[in-house]
């Protein structure tokens, strides 16, 4: 199972918009930029392969134990999408990551 990627790494441009001219971009919380991070290291090598969807999937769940509300959803729905075959884009999941974590 092959996820398309699409837009999918995350990276720190992204956040950049909403942080002031000069400033490090930073994610909303610690949680939220190590589910960044993570979901980056998985998708720097191309397509996503089921065993490394289910690992990702596997430690992004751990991690949304660790956060709540918005930011919470948005890393377990992004985990749900990577256990999903019948999920073959990660776009919307991935917006809604950045707009929780933005």
């Amino acid at each position: 199972m092959f996820k398309l990627l699409a837009g999918v790494a995350i990276s720190a441009g992204v956040l950049a918009s909403v942080v002031l001219p000069g400033h490090e971009a930073q994610a909303a919380s610690p949680v939220c930029a190590r589910a960044i991070e993570l979901i980056n290291v998985a998708v720097d090598g191309g397509d996503l392969n089921e065993e490394t969807s289910r690992s990702l999937a596997e430690r992004l769940t751990g991690l949304a134990d660790l956060t709540a509300g918005d930011e919470r959803a948005a890393i377990i729905g992004y985990a749900d999408a990577l256990r999903d075959a019948a999920v073959t884009d990660l776009t919307a999941v991935t917006d809604q990551l950045n707009r929780a974590c933005a």
